[in-house]
């Protein structure tokens, strides 16, 4: 097996906004480079790309255009190019929510640089060794939908807050490891784990890749300052780093590094126990889903304009009002479309006895669990914003409860289980 690794530089430059929060945030600093990072691997027969992103998401279009540029300049199929965003919150806006400019300089460079990361680790491929390993940290995410005293559910009710039952929903502890040697010596890692990256929180001006960085600053320390630490976040559309049953405020630069290192750890302890593994035969596989979109009533759409109408004045500051905003002009945005459905990618790479799904939204916790489950594949990694970024993907109960998520997500019910369904037919069909 050859493999070979590239990390490029795609910070933005200063002024151009930071996306993930509902108050207008043009960014004044680097705290730490917003990067890509690319591992191509080679059987001899197949070839496949992964590539990870410091952003908040990465909408279809753009990962489209580099996934083409990738195949243009290298031979990889596009259908064997898997592109990722982490979910950095402090990372550029990369689309138009109605209060946020874009940045449509930045967001034509950027499939060019993605496809030239492919393009370098292309450049450097060397036989490669694999391990694989699952460790598990249940410290340092939490599902952030809670049952209130009164039967309701509450997103992020607040720390201490009196009024919280209970969490409402499960966690994925689950540290996934994929660790490749060359030459005698650990040389890159991509890890799997479902948290929000949200840690630093909105009153942030600064680029950050959020806890990641300082999971790769810590490897970088141990196994050598040319290690390729890949992040890859799990489904988790519904955890983040928050215990409300906590007794201290949770979040910062001081958090993020916390989680960081924490999971640099847990990659550490695993590595001793990492098993060896085949990762061929590599083969890849992609399936076009058609979800149906939302429907609203005449009611919801007349409130929907009159949150706009209400909302303009204060569309740049940090309001909870913003949310109403954001939602109502995504729902409008369908209605007044006229379109019923979108055509939605799932994909699947298989690294031998190692399968990795790719999902283009904010998978609910609970579709990743199902999947690794359900999953003939002897370790799977579940991907959240892979090849697209089309919102949140709730369980249909989280949908029916209305809550945040419930109330961001663009499409029907069924979505969430029809994606997953996808993924496992394609595991199924070719393991």
């Amino acid at each position: 097996m050859l493999a070979g690794f590239q990390v490029v530089d795609i910070t933005p430059p200063l002024g151009v906004h930071l996306a993930g929060h509902f108050n207008a945030r043009p960014s004044n600093e680097v705290h730490d480079p917003l990067t890509a990072y690319a591992m191509v691997l080679d059987d001899g027969n197949t070839k496949v790309a992964l590539v990870g992103t410091d952003l908040v998401g990465l909408p279809a279009e753009l990962a489209g255009q580099a996934r083409a540029l990738v195949s243009q300049q290298t031979g990889i199929g596009q259908d064997a190019v898997m592109i990722w965003a982490t979910h950095t919150h402090a990372g550029p806006e990369l689309g138009d929510l109605g209060w946020y400019p874009e940045a449509p300089q930045y967001n034509a460079l950027l499939p060019k640089l993605l496809a030239g990361c492919v393009a370098g680790a292309t450049q450097k491929m060397q036989e490669t060794t694999a391990r694989v390993a699952s460790g598990s940290e249940q410290r340092i995410s939490c599902n952030r939908n809670y049952r209130m005293l009164g039967g309701d559910t509450g997103t992020n009710p607040g720390v201490g807050n009196p009024g919280v039952s209970a969490f409402d929903g499960p966690i994925d502890p689950d540290v996934g490891v994929l660790l490749l040697d060359q030459e005698g010596r650990s040389r890159a890692a991509l890890v799997n784990f479902a948290c929000h990256l949200d840690v630093i929180g909105s009153g942030n001006y600064r680029y950050s890749a959020d806890y990641p960085y300082y999971m790769r600053e810590m490897l970088g320390d141990v196994y050598g300052a040319d290690f390729v630490a890949m992040f890859a976040n799990g489904a988790c559309g519904n955890l983040n780093h928050i215990n409300v049953f906590g007794n201290k405020r949770q979040g910062g630069y001081d958090h993020a590094r916390m989680m960081g290192r924490t999971l640099a750890g847990e990659v550490m302890k695993v590595d001793h126990s990492a098993r060896p593994v085949e990762l061929k035969p590599l083969w890849y596989r992609s399936e076009k889903i058609e979800l149906g979109l939302r429907e609203f009533t005449d009611n919801e759409i007349a409130q929907f304009r009159r949150d706009i109408e209400e909302t303009e004045a204060t569309a740049s500051q940090m309001s909870s009002a913003n949310f109403a905003r954001g939602r109502a002009l995504r729902a409008l945005k369908i209605v007044e479309s006229g379109i019923t459905s979108e055509e939605v990618e799932v994909q699947v790479l298989g690294l031998g006895a190692l399968a990795i799904v790719g999902i283009p939204g904010e998978y609910f916790v609970e579709f990743g669990l199902q999947i690794k489950e359900q999953s003939p594949a002897e370790a799977t990694f579940v991907i959240e914003l892979a090849n697209g970024s089309i919102g949140y993907i709730p369980t249909a109960a989280a949908l029916e409860q209305g809550g945040y998520e419930g109330s961001s997500a663009r499409f029907r019910p069924d979505a969430g289980q029809r994606l997953a369904d996808a993924a496992l037919q394609m595991l199924t069909a070719n393991l």
